[in-house]
């Protein structure tokens, strides 16, 4: 009996071989499906590598790059991809194959060609890892000026509008060098990165600043009372200042109420979201990201102004400021960014938010995953309607937030009862 499955994924390899050959994917059909296999990977949990083969020592001798693209399409399989990722690199993406497979690959392609050209060079990124390389290649010679027009559309669409076409997330490209700006400052950053950050629509900007300068101004009485309690009650500066990354990578310094004493020690903040997000990304963990309520040097007071999100108030002159938005991902820590995986850093694509879709999605009832998951969902899918929604919603997630901490101090208390008569 004819196994048809078999039979139709060999016509493909075949279909596929005799139109790479004649004409590879040119690179808007090659980076859209980059994103497409990011978003994949993103939702099922797997990884998959990305060879870029440079060509230019290739094209300078007729045929060498179309013996490069016949031992592709002889290797690759039914599910692989082959395009140019640019006018110089030829790509071929493979889902579910570690960075060791791809060079497996990528050895036995030049192989395959030396009898008849000089081996071209290659370079291995492995989503949603970090960049791998064996010494090769360089991806850091591949910069903004050297994309194909129709990959720099392609860039240009989807950081301006912070959306995606086919709802993925960002471009390789660029998602690596938002992540890279600031934290480690190397592939296609320089750049990108002016083109890359404060683009933000004009309908969010103005809403920015109507309800930063609105709540600036009713909740100012407010704000110069808890301004006089954090004095009244603990020495030191009313506000906390803080550096944080926001859009793009870049750092900015947040502002909150002080809530507790001060210069007190991040030791143990630094390893309890440490140990949160390792768990998660090694498939350990599905705690909540459940805050450090009582940390020995939380001031007076301090906990109700947190539960009630009245530390954060001070924002609002971020907002004003650019920095941040009403809406959006909250902005992560130095220290937290550096546990990320590659595909975290797609939560950078949006200006960060003092609200946003997982605050009043359960926040910390939620795991880092989940949490991740919406943010860059947010990112992905901004819209003025969603930004009003999430608005809306936010008063009753603060009032549902308190209520979980009331519920869960009476159970403290029950089971301290229970211990104490036991």
């Amino acid at each position: 009996m004819v196994d048809i499955s078999r039979l139709w994924a060999s016509c493909k390899g075949v279909l596929r071989q005799a139109t790479c050959v004649n004409g590879l994917q040119p690179p808007e059909r090659f980076g859209a499906a980059i994103r497409l296999e990011q978003n994949r990977a993103d939702r099922a949990g797997y990884q998959f590598s990305l060879i870029l083969f440079d060509t230019e020592n290739l094209q300078a001798h007729n045929g060498s790059v179309q013996y490069l693209a016949y031992a592709l399409a002889a290797r690759i399989r039914s599910t692989d991809e082959i395009g140019w990722f640019d006018k110089q690199h030829i790509g071929a993406m493979l889902p579910y194959t570690s960075a060791a497979g791809a060079q497996t690959l990528a050895g036995n392609i030049r192989q395959a060609i030396a009898a008849k050209t000089s081996p071209p060079e290659y370079t291995i990124y492995t989503y949603p890892f970090k960049w791998f390389s064996n010494g090769n290649g360089h991806l850091s010679q591949l910069h903004f000026s050297d994309l194909s027009p129709e990959w720099k559309t392609t860039i240009s669409r989807d950081i301006s509008t912070a959306k995606h076409a086919d709802g993925g997330s960002n471009i390789l490209g660029t998602q690596i060098a938002s992540a890279d700006t600031t934290l480690s400052g190397g592939i296609l950053a320089q750049a990108i990165e002016p083109f890359f950050l404060n683009q933000l629509p004009l309908w969010k900007r103005a809403m920015d600043v109507v309800g930063a300068l609105f709540g600036l101004v009713v909740l100012s009485p407010i704000l110069l009372l808890v301004a006089l309690i954090i004095k009244i009650v603990s020495p030191g500066p009313v506000f906390f200042k803080q550096q944080r990354i926001g859009k793009g990578g870049k750092t900015f310094t947040m502002l909150k109420f002080r809530t507790m004493q001060f210069d007190t020690d991040t030791s143990i903040h630094k390893n309890h979201v440490k140990q949160l997000i390792n768990g998660a990304n090694n498939g350990n963990s599905k705690s909540p990201m459940i805050k450090l309520e009582n940390h020995p040097q939380i001031i007076l007071f301090g906990k109700i102004l947190r539960k009630m999100c009245i530390d954060e108030l001070p924002q609002l002159i971020n907002v004003l400021l650019g920095e941040m938005s009403m809406v959006g991902p909250r902005p992560p820590l130095t220290y937290e960014v550096e546990e990320y995986l590659q595909w975290n850093y797609a939560r950078f694509d949006a200006v960060p938010g003092m609200t946003g879709l997982w605050q009043v999605s359960g926040k910390n009832r939620l795991t880092f995953t989940k949490m991740m998951q919406l943010d860059i969902r947010y990112s992905r899918k901004m819209s003025l309607w969603l930004d009003i929604k999430i608005l809306l919603k936010t008063p009753l997630a603060i009032i549902s937030q308190i209520g979980d901490t009331l519920t869960s101090r009476k159970s403290e208390r029950l089971i301290e009862e229970l211990v104490e008569t036991a």
